[in-house]
């Protein structure tokens, strides 16, 4: 039989040829699909011994085996009673964390280099049992001793019945979509001697908007008007509000509301929309991304500056009732203000270049 055209035709293969670790993760990750929420069951704990039930065993071994060799009863009586404490420890420790369920709350998106927050809730379905001295982390865990900051684990106690939210730090190191990193939950209660454990992979990701620049000059000067309406002309061909009107703002009077407008809007899951009239307000703020003030950046430090004008555009806006819009390569968003209008500014700058 030739063996080695059947080997080149398997290594032809794609993923033939990848490192066994590689096989190893797809292998892993597919036991562990990605979801917002997941019960701990037989099918995805695991259990070993700690490093203080190594230590046990060694003890227990030597105990048991002098004992056998000078034929002494209490030895006996005592190695018997070690194991069958570590033989209920073990039932114990798997128990603890058998039933809990995990599940994912809503993200809110935070700036490049910030920490995310990501709210978890464990739940305790058990009406008799408490589970106690759990532990979860998410991704890598941080070095003993560090108190803050993502990969450091959050004590969980849970009563009969009950259930708990804690918060965990998470990295955000760039902006574009992030996926939240495998969590872990364990326990090594009530002695200690085993540590068990189960993983969670979240399916939700979450917009990481572009970083802040700390050294960002003052908010450019408005465009002319030609420049100005040239532009809400080119984005008046996207799905904005027509000229005139505005997202509702505390102390509009009534008599200002677009009413059929406010209908469709409501129905869609938004605001009210109040009229406004064009002549007499402030000139519209247009940040572009071919400002002087950009020039010679990079894409990411433009992208940087641009995030911090809006944030600064924003209160200005809520100050003075100035618009403001956002203009970058083939991209236009229509000047308006407000916090959904702020939010859809900076999303498009975190996917902006991104696949």
């Amino acid at each position: 039989m030739n063996t080695s055209g059947l080997l080149k035709r398997r290594s032809d293969q794609p993923g033939w040829t990848q490192p066994w670790h590689t096989w190893w993760r797809n292998w892993w990750e597919a036991r562990l699909p990605r979801q917002d929420q997941l019960t701990l069951t037989q099918k995805n704990l695991y259990i070993l011994p700690s490093k203080a039930g190594w230590s046990f065993g060694c003890v227990f071994a030597v105990l048991l085996l002098a004992s056998i060799n000078e034929q002494i009863n209490l030895g006996y009586a005592l190695s018997f009673m070690l194991g069958g404490a570590a033989l209920a420890a073990l039932y114990q420790t798997h128990a603890n964390l058998h039933g809990v369920s995990v599940r994912l709350l809503p993200l809110r998106s935070v700036h490049a280099g910030e920490v995310l927050t990501v709210p978890v809730v464990l739940s305790n379905r058990h009406k008799r049992q408490g589970r106690f001295g759990l532990l979860i982390t998410a991704g890598p865990r941080a070095p003993e001793g560090t108190r803050e900051g993502p990969g450091c684990p959050q004590d969980v106690e849970l009563p009969p019945g009950s259930e708990s939210t804690v918060e965990l730090d998470v990295a955000a190191p760039r902006r574009g979509w992030l996926m939240i990193p495998r969590i872990t939950i364990e326990t090594r209660y009530p002695l200690g001697l085993f540590r068990a454990w189960g993983y969670w992979r979240p399916h939700t990701s979450v917009l990481i908007w572009p970083a802040l620049d700390p050294s960002a000059p003052p908010l450019p000067t408005p465009m002319s008007q030609q420049q100005s309406d040239h532009l809400q002309e080119k984005a008046r061909h996207s799905e904005a509000m027509p000229e005139g009107l505005r997202d509702y703002r505390r102390g509009d009077p009534l008599r200002w509301i677009a009413w059929k407008k406010s209908s469709h809007a409501l129905a869609s899951g938004t605001g009210l929309i109040t009229r406004e009239a064009v002549s007499g307000r402030s000139p519209d703020l247009w940040l572009n991304w071919d400002a002087s003030a950009l020039q010679g950046l990079s894409t990411e430090a433009r992208l940087s500056r641009l995030a911090t004008w809006l944030l600064a555009a924003e209160q200005q806006a809520q100050e003075q009732g100035q618009k403001y819009g956002l203009q970058l390569p083939d991209l236009i968003v229509p000047c308006d203000a407000g916090a959904r209008h702020l939010k859809e500014c900076l999303d498009k700058l975190a996917t902006w270049g991104r696949p």
